[in-house]
């Protein structure tokens, strides 16, 4: 998967990436510190590295800090606990379900209507995490051990206690973003584009 078009400069990639980063601690470092309450931001991040990062190399440094985060809880606990099992790797599946609809569905503020926008990112969003969901959930249920006796109604009644939630968290973080996107295209690359024209019709 190429970065080749709409591609972000130089600066601004860093910038996107330095603050997605700072995201990800304060949300994922919840398993250090228990004044925390924001919800976790892990799978809207990847959503985001893809549709603004757009790069490959950004969905690995993620998913490393990710993998870096929770290795550094369990010690910190002294015990892996509940956050790795066997069913972890699995993971990685989830992320980039995120990471590829969000490389897909970058807003276009210029060439298509807001709606068409807005529509496009929450359908994405809805499905990415909705697979996202049955990935991590799903693998953790069957393979970390520790539900041998679990049945499908059982099973059910889980998916529909954090189904929902777990598809929600990300809505907050992507609703922001896109504001952010759409105020800076609208009032600042517009403007922008109309002085450049007018001034190129002075002359």
């Amino acid at each position: 998967m190429k970065s080749v078009n709409q591609k972000l400069p130089i600066s601004l990639f860093v910038a996107v990436l330095a603050i997605l980063t700072l995201l990800m601690l304060a949300t994922r470092t919840h398993h250090f510190a228990s004044f925390n309450h924001l919800p976790s931001a892990s799978i809207a991040i990847f959503f985001l590295a893809g549709m603004y990062l757009r790069n490959i190399k950004a969905f690995w440094f993620f998913y490393i800090l990710t993998l870096t985060v929770d290795l550094a809880s369990s010690y910190y606990r002294g015990q892996f606990g509940d956050c790795i099992t066997t069913s972890y790797p699995a993971l990685v599946l989830s992320y980039a379900a995120m990471f590829t609809a969000g490389y897909y569905t970058r807003p276009n503020w210029q060439h298509n209507a807001w709606q068409t926008n807005i529509v496009k990112v929450a359908l994405a969003l809805f499905i990415a995490s909705s697979i996202a969901f049955f990935i991590s959930n799903g693998s953790y249920y069957a393979f970390s051990g520790k539900f041998p006796e679990l049945s499908w109604a059982e099973y059910a009644t889980r998916v529909d206690k954090y189904f929902f939630k777990s598809i929600s968290n990300p809505i907050f973080y992507v609703i922001s973003a896109m504001v952010i996107d759409f105020t800076i295209s609208h009032f600042f690359v517009n403007k922008a584009i109309n002085n450049n024209s007018h001034a190129s019709n002075g002359h």
